[in-house]
């Protein structure tokens, strides 16, 4: 990694890494569930995805890269950690035709000009504190038209605000971690020179019982939507709709 390009981010990259080369010793990572993923290929793509080329960042062990290829995209994946890229390289061996895992950087892409259809951000850019280089950089790779699609966690619901409380103080957080509010995100995307920006939000839940001991055994991303159902929907009638979840997902397009 360029050492000039490190010291001129506010990113701890150092940190970044070694946090993610120990998940990588822990688990298979994919920081969504495989039918979150399906949703948003669904809603973004629909079946035109065939020959596709997407740029896979933050590609962690490989499960969403893994999805685009499944659906006929050529992926490169690309992650900051290289014991995730070397996981990722020997669990998706038999999409190594239309995947290419490599160590990189959302800041600093090695990706020619004007060569992706789409770039994707699977819970990446809230890793990293000033976005402006990331924009910059997957506008530089997109084609004309091609889109930036990422899923982020939702500063604007309180449910997820006392999450991440409850995880920061578990040391369970990377030391650059922080939620992004959509309707700001929108606003930069669009002063970035990025076209049409929209959201939605994504798994409506109560995230911070799945933090407490003997309650997540039966309040998990699973378990409970009896009675978290109910209690959700009775809040939600009274928030606007990008509070509604604990996550958004964003898609902006290059002019």
């Amino acid at each position: 990694m360029d050492k000039k390009n490190i010291m001129n981010s506010q990113q701890d990259k150092y940190a970044e890494t070694a946090f993610w080369d120990q998940v990588s010793r822990q688990r298979i990572y994919a920081a969504f569930d495989e039918d979150e993923y399906k949703e948003v290929l669904d809603k973004v793509w629909g079946s035109q995805m065939q020959d596709l080329k997407i740029a896979d960042i933050g590609s962690a062990s490989g499960v969403s890269a893994a999805l685009f290829a499944a659906c006929g995209a050529k992926v490169t994946g690309i992650e900051i950690s290289p014991d995730l890229v070397t996981q990722a390289q020997d669990l998706w061996k038999n999409y190594s035709d239309r995947i290419n895992f490599v160590v990189g950087d959302a800041e600093n892409l090695d990706l020619p000009d004007s060569s992706q259809d789409a770039v994707f951000f699977g819970g990446v850019l809230h890793h990293i504190p000033l976005l402006d280089q990331v924009y910059s950089e997957a506008w530089r790779v997109l084609k004309p038209g091609g889109k930036l699609v990422a899923i982020e966690p939702n500063q604007a619901d309180f449910l997820e605000l006392i999450e991440w409380g409850v995880a920061d103080l578990r040391g369970k957080l990377t030391p650059n971690e922080y939620p992004m509010n959509p309707l700001a995100m929108r606003n930069e995307l669009r002063h970035a020179g990025f076209i049409k920006p929209r959201f939605w939000t994504i798994r409506s839940d109560i995230p911070v019982l799945n933090q407490i001991p003997l309650i997540k055994l039966f309040f998990s991303r699973k378990k409970g939507f009896s009675i978290k159902k109910p209690l959700l929907s009775l809040l939600n009638a009274f928030r606007s709709p990008e509070k509604r979840g604990n996550f958004f997902v964003m898609v902006a397009q290059k002019s």
